[in-house]
């Protein structure tokens, strides 16, 4: 049978690794047979002898106590015989508990260790009945009677402890002698085996690498001869493995190869016809990366451009406010002199200037905001304050704005709404702005303010709803809503409208600067309701990934504005480009 060299070394390996487990599992089985062994001569054997050799001490010194009791006269020193022989008393009693709980004695040496219990047991009673009663009194120096009787039990006790000793020196041996034929049976097997495994394995490997060499020399000394440029070798190997199989893909290599050296020539010919085409190309090639460097400094004149901008803005409504504000302050001090004399003809209007100068204070405070906003600057100062205060607070500053144009102005606030953990004077800010675009683009109808308190999966939050019964939002104008110095019914001719087109903007990101975001419902003719939906309790972590998800923002609209500049640099050169 025919068998591939994958099976064939599979199979050498597999029976050097059965001769291997085989092997293995004897060394194991008399290592563990060996470990046994001594592990009873460690933990049995010696601790046997051990104990026996302790019993033994504990019977001579009984038994030298007692011949000290007959000797000495004095009653101290029989008290304190007396106490030594109950010492040693409660050792042996020691010695028979630790023999009894750790030593696994045979059948034989059980018998022997219970005789030997009994026999001490006798020993000490009559030591304590007959022995100590009749010597306690006794000062002549002569052996009573009673010590003769103890003698008999004395013998017996030390040949029946040699006897214990004995057995445990008879099964040491034992074991020692199992360990010693263990070992010698564990040796001839392994040395055995070990030789029957490289005598097999060198066989079954000198057999295959010489075959498998051979076939591969073969393979070498075509692939050399290919290597040189001859394409008319042929390999041909006898059976069916895997040297064959590449000796027949070798052969059809050679043939494609062949054919490929006439595909070759013929494509050498068109490439070279082709090479005038890539030169040309390569011009293209330098053009484009001309435009691109070109975009890439049009991209750096933007963003240039763009925090110039941003700082043109910061600085201007700074400094326009500085001199609005003393402007402000004149013109109350005027309005309060003008009640002060009388003077009524005055104050309609001062009272015009005033409110066109706090116009014109808010329209800058939107641009410094939006500026702050834009280069990540704006900061949250995050305080718990009453909801229905606030809102009071700027329902009391738009009603007269709401008169004026003849609107009545509501404000719908349970008086239990409590209390928010955020910003509030952007709280406040966003409902004045709100508020104000209701009351600007509405005239003889109705602004309403509607706060609710809401509890979601992720915590309370608040609802502000500012709904009106104006001119209204079409579909069309939705998509210009939100976008910077955009009003989205300015090309209205009808009708004009002021402020700068940073109202809403400036309240979606304060919106989202806290936490929540707005959103806005309307119908051509019947008015809007503009809904912010802010958490009840901010993070402060939260707002630093706003800022900076809007500073990203800002950026990808300057890239944006870049890209069409590439776009218009890499268009042919009779393209305008216009500044």
């Amino acid at each position: 049978m025919k068998l591939s060299i994958r099976t064939k070394l599979l199979a050498a390996l597999g029976v050097d690794l059965v001769l291997m487990l085989v092997l293995g599992s004897f060394a194991l089985h008399q290592m563990s047979l060996m470990n046994q062994k001594a592990d009873f001569v460690v933990n049995q054997t010696i601790l046997s002898i051990d104990l026996t050799n302790a019993m033994n001490d504990v019977l001579l010194n009984y038994r030298t106590r007692q011949m000290e009791y007959i000797l000495n006269a004095a009653p101290a020193d029989k008290q304190r015989i007396e106490k030594e022989l109950l010492d040693l008393e409660a050792r042996m009693d020691s010695i028979f508990r630790k023999y009894s709980a750790s030593y696994r004695p045979d059948q034989t040496e059980r018998l022997i260790f219970e005789q030997v219990q009994q026999d001490w047991q006798r020993y000490v009673d009559l030591t304590h009945r007959q022995f100590l009663p009749a010597n306690r009194h006794s000062n002549t120096g002569n052996v009573h009677p009673s010590f003769g009787r103890l003698s008999p039990l004395y013998g017996s006790l030390q040949a029946n402890i040699q006897k214990i000793r004995v057995q445990s020196q008879a099964r040491a041996e034992a074991a020692r002698e199992s360990v010693e034929t263990a070992y010698s049976t564990s040796r001839f097997v392994i040395v055995s085996e070990t030789i029957l495994t490289v005598f097999v394995s060198a066989v079954i490997g000198l057999s295959l690498s010489g075959n498998i060499a051979r076939r591969i020399r073969a393979l070498r000394d075509a692939t050399v001869a290919v290597s040189g440029g001859d394409l008319s070798q042929q390999v041909s190997l006898r059976g069916s493995d895997e040297l064959v199989l590449l000796a027949n893909n070798f052969n059809l290599m050679v043939a494609s190869l062949r054919q490929q050296r006439l595909l070759l020539e013929e494509r050498n010919a068109e490439l070279s016809a082709s090479l005038e085409t890539q030169r040309r190309l390569m011009e293209d090639l330098v053009q484009r990366k001309q435009a691109e460097e070109a975009a890439h400094r049009a991209q750096a004149a933007a963003e240039a451009a763009n925090r110039a901008k941003s700082m043109f803005l910061a600085t201007m409504s700074h400094e326009l406010r500085t001199p609005l504000n003393a402007i402000l302050g004149y013109v109350q001090l005027l309005y309060l002199e003008a009640q002060m004399r009388g003077k009524s003809e005055m104050l309609s209007d001062l009272e015009r200037i005033r409110s066109a100068g706090k116009h014109l204070l808010t329209l800058i405070s939107n641009i410094l905001d939006f500026s702050k906003i834009e280069q990540g600057k704006m900061n949250v100062e995050i305080d718990t304050f009453n909801i229905s205060t606030v809102a009071h607070e700027v329902v009391g500053i738009i009603e007269p704005l709401a008169r004026n144009r003849h609107n009545t102005l509501t404000l719908e606030c349970p008086s239990n709404i409590g209390a928010m953990q955020s910003d509030a004077g952007k709280v406040r800010q966003i409902l004045f702005n709100l508020l104000s675009n209701a009351v600007k683009f509405t005239e003889y109808g109705t602004v309403t303010l509607t706060i609710t308190r809401e509890c979601r999966a992720d915590g309370e939050w608040v609802r502000f709803s500012v709904a009106d019964t104006g001119i209204g939002i079409s579909p069309d104008q939705m998509a210009r809503l939100f976008q910077p110095f955009t009003q989205v019914h300015q090309t209205d001719p009808s009708r004009k409208y002021g402020g700068t087109g940073l109202g809403l903007v400036l309240s979606q990101q304060l919106c989202r600067l806290l936490g929540g975001d707005i959103s806005v419902v309307s119908e051509v003719g019947k008015g809007s309701v503009f809904t912010v939906c802010l958490p009840a309790v901010l993070s402060s972590a939260h707002t630093a990934d706003v800022r900076l998800d809007f500073t990203q923002s800002v950026q990808s609209a300057v890239q944006h504005k870049a890209d069409h500049a590439t776009t218009a640099l890499s268009l042919p050169s009779t393209t305008t480009l216009s500044a």
